[in-house]
């Protein structure tokens, strides 16, 4: 991949991202787990977060040099 195919990628993995999270939070909220503060919620992104750090190392795994 180019480093401008790897950048629109990227910009597409963040959205996910941010649509994802936003998903989660209004889950929680509907739920009723969603904890105040800001670290009190950390264990309901962790497989979020870890997938999308993989898919981003993929992504940097991937540039052609």
């Amino acid at each position: 991949m180019t480093r401008e195919q790897i950048e629109q990628e990227y910009r597409k993995l963040m959205q996910e991202q941010i649509e994802e999270r936003e998903k989660i939070i209004r889950q929680a909220k509907e739920a009723g787990t969603l904890k105040p503060g800001l670290d009190s919620n950390r264990e309901l992104f962790k497989d979020a977060s870890d997938k999308f750090k993989k898919r981003i190392q993929e992504l940097k795994d991937s540039l052609d040099e």
